[in-house]
């Protein structure tokens, strides 16, 4: 075999391992045990505020942002409605209507999202997995995202969205999020 076909075949080779590894990870029945429960319905009903930052393929901080959002549970659905403020002065708007079903998976639909999106709470997590169109240079783009929230405390949750096309992760999204009116 001579060289040329020796480094296409390494090539190959790791192509096809990082494919394996790529589908590989966490599960949501991982944090079966873990306390505390995370309840949807009760941490995304009323005002919470959140913090966060776009990471683009490399790691680079590309976009801060600050998020208003105001839930309203209403028997198995919520209305969330969220209001982004980005730190170049751009403001966008999204309101989920998720709904919780009988065999415990959460599904939602937003304007910008494609199709539904579906999740499962296990313990103190919760992961969405959603496709998303998002405007890169003025032109809309579906992406997928695989979003874990983790809820730290009754008033704290940490969400971590890594965005991925083409199935090779492009970005991620960090937002920790404050529930404002939680009794003491």
């Amino acid at each position: 075999m001579n060289r040329n076909n020796k480094v296409l075949k390494n090539i190959g080779i790791s192509f096809f391992l990082m494919l394996i590894l790529a589908n590989c990870g966490t599960t949501i029945v991982s944090y079966r045990d873990t306390q505390p429960e995370f309840d949807l319905q009760e941490y995304f009903t009323g005002e919470l505020k959140g913090w966060g930052l776009v990471k683009n393929f490399n790691g680079k901080v590309t976009k801060r942002f600050t998020v208003d959002m105001t839930g309203k549970w209403d028997g198995n659905t919520v209305e969330l409605y969220e209001l982004f403020k980005y730190q170049d002065g751009a403001m966008q708007e999204r309101t989920w209507y998720l709904n919780k079903q009988e065999d415990g998976i959460n599904t939602g639909i937003a304007g910008d999202v494609v199709g539904k999106a579906t999740g499962k709470q296990e313990g103190f997590a919760f992961n969405w997995k959603y496709n998303l169109l998002i405007e890169t240079n003025g032109d809309p783009i579906k992406v997928h995202l695989n979003d874990w929230l983790y809820q730290i405390s009754e008033d704290a949750v940490i969400s971590e969205a890594k965005i991925k096309k083409f199935g090779f992760t492009v970005g991620e999204v960090i937002v920790f999020i404050h529930k404002q009116d939680v009794s003491s």
